[in-house]
This record gives C-alpha cells, structure tokens and sequence, in this order.
C-alpha cells in the first residue's frame, strides 16, 4: 500500500530527490525552445541524455489557480531549429493534495521507498487523447494511494524517486504516452482486445473506488521494474509454441495470459517480492482469472528472495506454477 505525501516538506524533498536523480542520468545541458498548444517557451533550460528531455520549474505567478512544480518530460530532438514538443507533464503541488494537477509523490508504506505517480491524464489537443484511453491501450494498470484523511487516488507508478536505474521506468512511461499519441493520429482505436481492455479498466476503477480506508534493495528497485518483467516474459512466451487460434493478451487484470477462442488457457502473474501478501494476491488474481479446469496458472517470482514452505505447498495444492525471473539494473530475465 501507499501513502500520500502531502506536507510541504516531503514534497519538497521528494521533488528535489527526483530531479537530482533525472538530471545524473540527463547530464547535459541546454537552452531550448518548448512549444505546447496555447504557447511556447522560448529560452528554457533542459536537461537530455540524447534520447529524452527533462525541464522542472515553479509555476506560482499571483492568479495562478493551482500553483505546481513544472516536470516536462519528452523525445529529445537535436535540431536546435525547432522547438521541443512535451510527451507528458507529471507537475507536482507544493502542498497537500491537488487533483487537478497530474503528479504526486507515494511511499511505499513496506519499504519507505517514494514513488513519482501520475494520474494517466495526457494531452495534446487531439481527439482520441486522454488518460482512459491511454490506460486502456496501453495495459497500464494504476496503483491506489491512500491519502492523510483515508480517501484514495489512482496513479500509474512511473519511477522511483532515486536510486540506480531509476530512470528506465520514466523511460518507458514516456515511450508509452508517444506511442500511444502516434497511433492516435494514425487511426481510432478500435480493435476486440482495445475495447475488451477499456471495459477491465472500467471495472477496475469500479472495484478499487470500494477500498477505503521489506525490505529495500540496495541494488535494484524491483517494484518500479515490474513492467520489465512482464516484457521479458511475453518475449520467453512468444518464443515458445501457442498453438493455432491462440494469441498472447495483457490487459489490466492479467500481467499476461494464452486465449484460445474466449477463454484464457494460461494466465501469469507477476510479483517483484515473494512477500506473503503478494503471493496471496497472485493466488486469487490466477484462480479468478483463470477459470477453465484446465487453464494453466503460473506466478512469477523473483529468483534471489526465498518463498516460504508453506506457501510453496499451497502452490503446489492449487496447481500453479512458479517460474522465476533475475532483474538486473539494465534487464530482466526469465528463468
């Protein structure tokens, strides 16, 4: 589960931990023009590593509605002619909690480790652009974070605050929101798994707006690599026989699943810890998801943290299977 920060000090804190951590990994720096609709920006200091560009600052002139900390994120281009175009804004309050602004900050209340959130909500001025649409395209499944007063909000988890390889999560975030925008342009989104996944998140949010009310690695941070994980094992699936009439599915109820015809015949989940909470979630995410009596169930675990015995029995008595992965700061792994 996670917390809200909300007192002006965390957030700060936070906010300042974020960019120092974005701006090792996008060491140079420039001055460049940004344009956005409605306006431009015509000197702004940007920091890049070559791929992907990053630009924070306050924004709190007197009238401002709902003052914030700027953090523009998007595909860099070298081409000083022309002006840098934002993917995404993940902009953060000052204080307390403000939906209206996209960004916040969530600890994990097993490991103290803080997480940057975003709302999903993406921009751009064309039609087809907004955050269900982009949640249900691109599988994200978002997190509850609960806030001081027991209410919660929802937000895609999209990088740790520091840490090593902290950035490949923003990486992949705002890989996925460019994607999304292309195939946007390209044409409606309008296929059997689109619409199947619009109507999961639909009973996601149906299920999770209910809920009211370990350790940490010194190496890798696996909570915020999980979309890593999943990408490794549709490779090591896709790489072995289907079978005719099957394909490979991700939605936001199932990490990855084989369906034949309507129904799924295999269904995985993963789990970065073999913490016994998230084991009890797999369990009832496969034996939900997976209903035929043959469908095979599978959770994948990480290799280097031990699963007890008695939960490994369980396993076992239910039928599941376990496969594991190793994560390394630059890739995952199966086994």
């Amino acid at each position: 589960m996670f917390a809200y920060l909300e007192s002006r000090e965390d957030i700060y804190k936070a906010q300042q931990a974020l960019a120092q951590t974005i701006r090792r990994t996008f060491r140079t720096s420039e001055r460049r023009g940004i344009g956005f609709p409605g306006g431009n920006v015509e000197e702004a200091t940007v920091s890049t590593d070559g791929r992907y560009w990053y630009r924070t600052a306050d924004f709190k002139n007197p009238g401002v509605p709902n003052p914030r900390r700027l953090n523009w994120f998007g595909l860099y281009d070298d081409d000083s002619r022309y002006f840098l175009n934002i993917t995404v804004e993940i902009n953060t309050a000052f204080t307390g909690r403000n939906d209206q602004v996209a960004g916040f900050f969530g600890r994990d209340n097993t490991t103290g480790m803080v997480y940057l959130f975003h709302s999903g909500r993406v921009g751009g001025g064309t039609k087809g652009v907004s955050k269900d649409n982009f949640l249900a395209w691109s599988n994200r499944r978002p997190d509850i974070v609960l806030d001081s007063s027991g209410h919660s909000r929802f937000g895609v988890l999209v990088m740790p605050i520091e840490g090593q390889g902290a950035t490949r999560g923003l990486a992949r975030y705002i890989d996925a929101i460019a994607d999304f925008k292309k195939a946007v342009r390209a044409g409606p989104l309008d296929s059997p798994e689109y619409n199947q996944n619009h109507l999961d998140l639909e009973h996601f949010y149906a299920e999770a707006r209910g809920r009211r009310r370990g350790r940490r690695s010194a190496i890798v941070d696996y909570l915020s690599r999980h979309g890593d994980v999943v990408d490794a094992l549709y490779s090591w699936r896709r790489a072995r026989l289907i079978g005719e009439g099957a394909r490979i599915v991700k939605n936001v109820l199932v990490d990855l699943g084989v369906r034949r015809n309507r129904d799924l015949s295999e269904v995985y989940e993963v789990k970065t810890t073999t913490a016994r909470g998230d084991v009890y979630a797999a369990i009832g995410q496969l034996m939900v998801h997976g209903v035929l009596p043959d469908c095979r169930r599978v959770v994948v675990l990480p290799r280097d943290q031990p699963l007890a015995s008695d939960l490994k029995a369980a396993l076992r008595r239910l039928g599941i299977e376990i496969l594991t992965f190793k994560l390394d700061e630059t890739q995952a792994v199966i086994d």
